[in-house]
């Protein structure tokens, strides 16, 4: 059994070996931090898993996988295509395209047995026409725009609004929601949203309109508004491990599930006097080592990070020299004079006793942590870790399942 042991860890370091750049997905963590999210919702809450963008650059058709073996009622994606792939994969969960949809689009979702986001009466219209013409359904979800100030049913229209939409012929109303824009930063804001919210669904009731789900909490507002939790609750970046602001960053007890890794593929000496990188914005003072490391803005670093930005090498944050290019990004080695080509660098992760977070990343680059996980490439590949072991990779080339 140890020998086995051994070789398979010799075989995960070779596996991972081969790649100049890459992702590693923790899929135990994030089925802890969905328990996480259950925990923290009453009984009989159900879960929506938000896997727009896909997954938040953890790969959606494998994360959705994880959601169906950890019974998650539904998952939320952006766009039809981001639906359709799903269904291409094999994935049955109920899929709800939270964004609004053409009315062209509609017969691509009912193809699909996608459930897609209402904000007006015309939509309705043409989405009961639309089902109609196929002898079906089209199920709807009804946004309210509480405060939010993008899609949903203006809330003074409200009630008219989707009372007409339950009479429409071929749609079948199965949810109504709305969305919190600062359930992270303004409890006043976010309780007058819910509260309206709320008086907007019991007026609805009275009427004879009924939902099965209705739904309004974001990560955020799990967290902050237990009033907010209806029947479903839609938690994204919580699953995969990050706080949805620095403010809730020390409340939260969820794991990252990626860390972004990279190799050495140069190391070499530069006198004083040289310049690194495009526009000479750094020029060596004093001799330096430098590392060179295959990651630049075309994997999803950012160009802000050009003199700016850390990694980690050796448990150790070096700071980036230079500007960051599309394909390359220099760090400073001169602590190291050792320092070897394949020798492994931590983007935003752990390693040793040092680690560098999406939220420092965010930080250096003056934006979110959800924008940085969202932007890694497809260049990258994802390494998908269950057990301690690699269960698969997912490349440019496709998908490969470990033996």
């Amino acid at each position: 059994m140890a020998a086995t042991g051994r070789s398979r860890t010799r075989r995960r370091e070779r596996d991972v070996n081969r790649f100049p750049a890459w992702v590693e997905i923790n899929l135990d963590a994030a089925r802890r931090n969905i328990e996480r999210v259950r925990a923290m919702v009453p009984p009989g809450v159900a879960i929506l898993f938000v896997v727009k963008a896909d997954a938040y650059g953890h790969g959606a058709v494998r994360i959705s996988r994880l959601a169906e073996e950890c019974g998650v009622a539904m998952l939320g994606v952006a766009t039809l295509d981001e639906g359709r792939e799903l269904r291409r994969a094999g994935i049955g969960l109920p899929v709800l395209v939270l964004s609004p949809v053409l009315p062209q689009e509609i017969d691509r979702a009912l193809e699909n047995d996608l459930a897609v986001t209402a904000s007006s009466l015309e939509f309705a219209e043409a989405a009961g026409e639309a089902a109609r013409s196929r002898g079906g359904t089209c199920t709807l979800h009804i946004e309210i725009d509480t405060g939010m100030g993008r899609a949903g049913v203006p809330c003074d229209e409200a009630v008219d609004t989707i009372v007409r939409m339950s009479a429409v012929p071929g749609v079948r109303l199965e949810g109504v929601y709305t969305h919190f824009p600062v359930s992270d930063s303004d409890s006043s804001f976010t309780r007058d949203q819910i509260d309206s919210f709320t008086a907007i669904v019991d007026r609805l009731a009275a009427a004879g309109v009924a939902f099965r789900y209705v739904h309004s909490a974001n990560s955020a507002a799990i967290m902050n508004f237990p009033s907010s939790h209806f029947n479903l609750v839609r938690p994204g970046l919580f699953v995969y491990g990050h706080a949805p602001s620095t403010a809730l960053h020390d409340r939260i007890d969820v794991e990252p599930v990626m860390s972004f890794k990279a190799r050495l593929v140069l190391v070499r000496d530069m006198p004083a006097g040289a310049s690194v990188s495009y526009g000479r914005t750094y020029v060596a003072q004093q001799p330096i080592r430098m590392g060179v490391v295959p990651v630049g803005y075309g994997h999803g670093l950012s160009h802000r990070l050009s003199n700016n930005g850390h990694f980690l090498y050796r448990g150790n944050r070096v700071p980036i020299v230079g500007r960051v290019t599309m394909d390359m990004t220099m760090i400073d080695l001169s602590a190291f004079p050792d320092a070897r080509v394949g020798e492994e660098i931590v983007i935003f992760g752990r390693q040793g006793a040092g680690e560098i977070t999406a939220d420092d990343v965010a930080r250096w680059d003056e934006t979110l942590s959800y924008e940085v996980l969202c932007r890694i490439s497809k260049r990258v590949a994802r390494i998908y870790l269950r057990s301690g072991r690699i269960e698969s990779m997912k490349t440019l080339l496709g998908v490969r399942h470990a033996p």
